[in-house]
């Protein structure tokens, strides 16, 4: 099946896609005369001198039946566009020519966009570890005078009842204030 896909890719987008560019290039200016047009198909009124203003190069888009225009600019700005998207497909083709070869060799089917995309990647992990690596910011905070057993001095426990109830009238077990947190890491000492 990919071999089929590969000789249809050839046939379509390198071959008939490069005629139809040809014709573009050598054909229409033989066919049609450069010059406006304007009507529907099969009463078409032209060639005439375009227009003094641009505004009849969108008019086409709000008037089937509107002026179009054809010349030697337009035809090149068309056929420039065509051979870009064919240089877009030769690196396409390149790339499942290399797929192909791939697979011919013994190897697997691999898709090369995604080879790239998987590699920044990589960098970026191993980039983010090395940062890892890094040696830990280290500062003294004092921790001897940290309470770790949860105990509060009896000072603080009655400043707790009497801040508890009092703004509310209401005391809840197990909930504190700001005071009776700062005593229990040890802050509750004026500075």
């Amino acid at each position: 099946m990919f071999g089929l896909f590969m000789l249809v890719w050839l046939a379509t987008r390198h071959i008939m896609f490069m005629v139809m560019c040809w014709s573009v290039y050598a054909d229409i200016p033989k066919t049609i005369a450069y010059g406006c047009y304007s009507g529907r198909n099969g009463a078409i009124k032209g060639p005439f001198a375009p227009p003094n203003r641009l505004a009849h190069l969108i008019e086409p888009f709000r008037n089937p039946e509107g002026v179009v225009c054809w010349n030697d600019k337009i035809k090149w700005g068309f056929l420039s566009a065509l051979l870009f998207l064919e240089c877009i497909m030769l690196l396409w083709f390149y790339m499942i020519v290399q797929v192909a070869l791939k697979v011919v060799r013994g190897g697997q089917a691999d898709d090369v966009r995604s080879d790239d995309e998987g590699e920044e990647e990589e960098e970026e992990n191993e980039s983010f570890e090395e940062e890892l690596h890094l040696q830990p910011y280290e500062e003294e905070v004092g921790v001897e005078s940290i309470n770790l057993k949860g105990r509060i001095s009896n000072a603080s426990k009655m400043r707790y009842k009497k801040s508890a109830t009092s703004a509310t009238g209401v005391s809840l077990p197990g909930h504190s204030d700001r005071k009776e947190l700062l005593g229990r890491i040890g802050c509750d000492k004026g500075v």
